[in-house]
């Protein structure tokens, strides 16, 4: 009868000793990896939530970096547009310039050969302002072709369309500066210019504020998965103290135990 109370009572206590064992090795785990759910065995409904926070996490991730893009690239093309109408401000300065009745055919023809090659700047700019492989200011970037800016969701999309920028587009190709009607021509090339880098503008403005935006998203996405996912490592370092404490207060009492009964033993021989 003794001999199956001591069986029973070991029995008991190695289960106790297992039990404080894995408790023990889920807290280093969870401490080693500073998730609270390791495995779908931890908390199924969880680990769920916490995957499709994460998936919108990186989702957002991903936008924003394609919203970057988007503002590169429309600095890019508002950067070239500014150089083209500098360009156009100085063709209009030398138009001024050869109307002035002091001035002999030779001065004009040299002002003409300053304004001719600013034309052919405007071209060289609306041809070689490119970002990546995609032309710009060529007027490759209109209709179907125009590019649209996405995060992922249809409601942060942003749609741009840039005209051709090239001399002949802005009506001041060939022109001579002793034409009156050049002016005119100029001050409308300079509008064009003036609206395309306010459509610029607006755009990236509406890239920026997409940002932020989905900044705040992710923010709130992220929270909500930490809390779901990540561990307490106060909690954790506290639960795994306790575990050793009793495991070595476990292995203490059956040492006693084990001594108590040696005793018991040699009194009774």
């Amino acid at each position: 009868m003794n001999l199956s109370i001591s069986n029973t009572s070991s029995a008991a206590r190695q289960r106790y000793q297992e039990q404080v064992a894995e408790l023990t090795r889920r807290n280093q785990e969870r401490l080693a990896s500073g998730r609270r759910i390791a495995t779908a065995a931890d908390d199924s409904a969880g680990l769920a939530i916490a995957k499709r926070l994460e998936a919108a996490v990186r989702s957002a991730d991903q936008g924003s970096r394609n919203l970057a893009d988007g503002q590169s690239l429309v600095r890019t093309a508002e950067a070239a547009l500014q150089s083209s109408q500098d360009a156009v401000g100085r063709m209009r300065e030398l138009a001024v310039q050869a109307q002035n009745g002091t001035l002999s055919d030779s001065d004009r023809a040299t002002i003409q050969e300053e304004f001719d090659q600013l034309a052919q700047q405007l071209d060289q700019t609306a041809r070689g302002t490119r970002f990546g492989d995609r032309a710009l200011l060529d007027g490759s970037v209109t209709g179907d072709d125009a590019i649209t800016f996405t995060d992922g969701d249809e409601a942060g999309e942003t749609r741009l369309e840039l005209q051709d920028a090239g001399a002949a587009a802005l009506g001041v190709a060939s022109r001579s500066v002793s034409d009156p009607n050049t002016l005119s021509a100029l001050d409308d090339a300079s509008a064009m210019l003036a609206s395309e880098r306010a459509a610029l503008g607006a755009a990236d403005n509406s890239l920026s504020a997409r940002q932020e935006q989905l900044a705040a998203e992710r923010a709130s996405a992220e929270e909500a998965r930490s809390r779901i996912e990540d561990v307490d490592v106060a909690r954790e370092v506290a639960s795994a103290t306790r575990n050793q404490i009793l495991s070595g207060l476990q292995v203490q009492s059956q040492r006693i135990a084990e001594q108590s009964r040696s005793r018991l033993v040699d009194l009774l021989n």
